[in-house]
């Protein structure tokens, strides 16, 4: 099983897949209902049967469906299904959502999305940690991508509810449900989690696997199997929180970035925005997330008026990218020009959403920032383009914000779409690592150094 962080994504089989919105069951916690969203290559939903949900249980080609709720093991889903070979070629995304009537995601413990094959295989698992205010949430979505499919951790939440989810894209939520016909029993599916709690640990990546066994949530028809459970390969990300590590302490300067709470912008095609957060002189980074919802354009420029400075000026291989925003050392307000040739949402966090890497896998594609806050390391990195596209990865180390604003070291480099299979030694933490030049897809491996060899190599 794959777990992965925020951004990140993997590829899944064309094949009938279930996927659980899940949360711990506490006595108390608000209720979450799942949904799914099927969309074209404009980023909207397919007409009025796009949506679907418990009161919309069935999109009308059988391809999705809402199975109702399962409980087991500490923990209760909504589920859904996915026939991923019979969903039509006008459907290049498929948005994978919750939602609370009466409560906010803030209030959710444990909040997860897991897809699992109809043999009871885990494909992938994303652990939520950063909602808040939220009363809709889009956890994950599957998309098309040369003619396979993908399945990407989102974590975006929305203040408006299902309804107003759905109308963002262009839809509706119909009142009327349509019942789901029978169909014969499935294999069994297995629920894996992590820890007592079901949720990451801050610890947890570095303090080996813990094997646990939970029963499996309760399907119709009735799941009575068991699963081994294992620690996740590194910790999901922490937003607006100081930068974690069990046993190494960040300098207190790290804890002093600027806090704010994520800043979204949505446009069409040119556009001047203006980034009006509080930017002190000499200014700490902070990232800036992209997202395009156009399936036929890729490419993304978005350039600093004033300096001149260019943030985007690539092609987002998945549609998606992260980068690190070095605001001009005068402060104030930013205006940046953006032009794609679609629809594009860009969304400022503060440099403590940095996706946290610590020891085992990690994969993605395009551009990403890391934080690395554990021990001398070895990290490992394969990565491959068939856009012939450069890849450059950065670190950046300083005692104080200021001193992240420049690259200290380059890691890896090649161009021309050169495959890259390298590796480089990286110090103890706090230390951020930034892809800052790809269109490859990539994986990242992080082996920690042998104590001896990190305190005295």
């Amino acid at each position: 099983m794959t777990h992965i962080a925020k951004g990140a994504n993997v590829p899944v089989p064309t094949a009938p897949l279930r996927v659980a919105v899940g949360r711990r069951q506490v006595p108390g916690a608000p209720e979450v209902e799942a949904a799914a969203l099927l969309l074209d290559a404009t980023g909207a939903v397919r007409g009025d049967a796009g949506l679907v949900f418990r009161g919309l249980s069935a999109h009308p080609s059988g391809a999705v469906r809402h199975l109702g709720t399962g409980d087991g093991g500490g923990q209760v889903a909504e589920w859904l299904e996915l026939d991923l070979p019979r969903v039509g070629t006008d459907v290049q995304r498929v948005l994978i959502a919750g939602y609370c009537d009466s409560a906010v995601f803030g209030a959710v413990p444990g909040l997860y999305a897991q897809v699992v094959a109809v043999d009871g295989g885990v494909v992938t698992h994303y652990d939520v940690t950063d909602a808040s205010t939220e009363t809709a949430f889009v956890l994950g979505e599957f998309y098309r991508r040369d003619g396979a499919w993908k399945f990407r951790a989102v974590g975006q939440g929305y203040d408006s509810g299902l309804k107003g989810l759905a109308q963002d894209f262009g839809g509706t939520v119909a009142e009327a449900a349509v019942p789901v016909p029978e169909q014969p029993a499935a294999g069994p599916v297995v629920l894996e989690n992590v820890g007592k709690t079901g949720a990451v640990r801050p610890g947890a990546a570095y303090g080996g696997e813990e094997d646990r066994t939970v029963k499996a949530p309760t399907l119709t028809p009735t799941v009575t199997a068991t699963a081994p459970v294992t620690a996740p390969t590194y910790p999901p990300p922490q937003p607006s929180t100081p930068l974690p590590h069990p046993t190494v302490a960040a300098p207190a300067s790290w804890g002093t970035f600027l806090d704010f709470e994520p800043l979204v912008f949505r446009g069409k095609n040119a556009k001047t925005i203006t980034v009006d957060l509080p930017f002190p002189p000499d200014s700490d980074p902070v990232i800036l997330a992209a997202r395009l919802t156009d399936a036929r354009f890729r490419f993304l420029h978005v350039r600093i008026l004033g300096p001149g400075e260019d943030v985007f000026c690539n092609d987002l291989p998945d549609h998606h990218g992260r980068a690190l925003f070095v605001p001009p050392p005068g402060g104030g307000p930013v205006k940046l020009k953006v032009r794609h040739s679609g629809n594009w949402e860009l969304t400022f966090l503060p440099l403590t959403a940095a996706l946290p890497i610590g020891p085992g896998t990690v994969r993605g594609s395009g551009r990403e920032v890391f934080v690395h806050t554990g021990p001398a390391a070895e990290l490992k990195v394969r990565a491959s383009d068939r856009y012939s596209g450069w890849f450059q990865v950065h670190s950046h180390r300083g005692d104080t914000p200021g001193a992240l604003r420049e690259p200290a070291e380059r890691l890896f480099y090649a161009w021309n779409g050169d495959r890259v299979e390298e590796k480089a030694r990286i110090p103890d933490g706090p230390l951020l690592i930034v892809i800052d030049k790809s269109k490859h897809e990539w994986e990242f491996t992080l082996d920690p150094l042998p104590r001896q060899v990190s305190d005295h190599g």
